[in-house]
């Protein structure tokens, strides 16, 4: 759930949505109904996404390394 916020987080700001007028409730829930989860206090979650320590972003730097080597690896076949 925290990832999935924090990727709901990340294409908001990004203004992926509705050229970016788009509500954060409104695709939070959106992402709910498509991936059958209650996010539950996204807003809360998001508070303690912001409040940590080391790597406020771990999700997002993780799939972005994660694309970053399938491409190397795809590139040296």
């Amino acid at each position: 759930k925290t990832a999935l916020i924090e990727l709901i987080y990340a294409l908001h700001a990004q203004g992926v949505f509705e050229n970016g007028n788009a509500d954060i409730k409104l695709i939070a829930k959106s992402f709910e109904s498509f991936c059958n989860i209650d996010l539950g206090d996204f807003y809360r979650t998001y508070l303690e996404l912001k409040n940590r320590k080391l790597n406020r972003t771990k999700f997002l730097d993780t799939i972005h390394e994660s694309l970053l080597k399938k491409m190397d690896e795809q590139d040296e076949r």
